[in-house]
């Protein structure tokens, strides 16, 4: 995880869905929904038919599912993005048979689990780091809002990224935490990095969580990690809200440091290699 798959996929997404007159559907964070739902599937079958052709269907089991799915759609040209398929019976209930679509389909899958799309047809990406050039310049769009460091802070910036090995999640979530920061915070930054083997790539991100100034902002953040991971914002803004954390301003904080995303639907998300 963290090698910008899904940022990849969603930059195609949003590059081409419009040449599909309707017919598109990103579907994210298909892992984390199974897990987090034991209808998780189903609601995600749901979402694939009311993408696709704009319809609202309730589906009580996912052969069913399966079903509908193959009988509305077939023949249909459409564009489809899977994302975080960890187990091919995901892939199944969504897209069992990816013949089903019609000429000019377009199917994208994400998945850590490169066996799952052993088929006839098939072309794989296999993503790779980024090179010291595009490290920079990511560092740089979310650390000075900008593709290249500020002048004063250029030798900082390059020694920080340096640390990220060329991982996007690590580029973003460090670039977002040291904006607006001083020469003296980064050198503090710098020197926690410095620490940490090269391989704990959880442990450089934790600089982001450790430097929230909040206790309120850890105990959202927390609060998200547990329980709120797929939810609708405004909802998880007035529960906590209610608990007087202040979730107005503390999801806020968390989504410019990258630690928490806002994804389709307003729901809450996470990247996938934060706890």
């Amino acid at each position: 995880g963290g090698m910008g798959k899904t940022t990849t996929a969603k930059a195609l997404y949003n590059r081409i869905h419009r040449k599909f007159e309707g017919r598109a559907s990103f579907i994210e964070s298909i892992r984390e929904t199974c897990e987090n739902d034991t209808r998780g599937i189903i609601h995600l079958q749901e979402q694939l038919l009311s993408d696709l052709l704009n319809i609202k269907t309730k589906i009580h089991n996912i052969a069913s599912g399966i079903a509908k799915i193959e009988t509305r759609l077939r023949g249909q040209k459409a564009f489809v993005v899977l994302d975080d398929v960890t187990k091919s019976e995901q892939l199944n209930a969504l897209c069992g048979n990816p013949k089903l679509f019609g000429s000019g389909s377009v199917l994208i899958v994400t998945t850590r689990n490169g066996r799952l799309l052993n088929a006839d047809h098939v072309f794989t990406f296999t993503m790779t780091e980024m090179d010291d050039n595009q490290s920079l310049e990511l560092f740089s769009w979310h650390a000075f809002r900008q593709p290249n460091p500020r002048e004063d802070f250029s030798e900082l910036s390059r020694n920080v990224v340096a640390y990220c090995g060329g991982l996007p999640l690590a580029l973003e979530v460090l670039g977002s935490y040291l904006s607006k920061r001083t020469k003296q915070e980064w050198r503090s930054a710098l020197s926690k990095l410095a620490k940490i083997p090269n391989n704990e790539v959880l442990q450089k991100l934790r600089i982001s969580y450790d430097g929230l100034e909040d206790y309120k902002e850890k105990d959202i953040f927390l609060d998200i990690c547990c329980f709120f991971i797929g939810k609708n914002r405004a909802s998880v803004t007035e529960i906590l809200n209610g608990c007087g954390l202040h979730a107005n301003i503390g999801i806020a904080v968390l989504i410019e440091r990258s630690l928490v995303k806002v994804e389709k639907n307003n729901k809450l998300q996470m990247h996938d290699l934060l706890p």
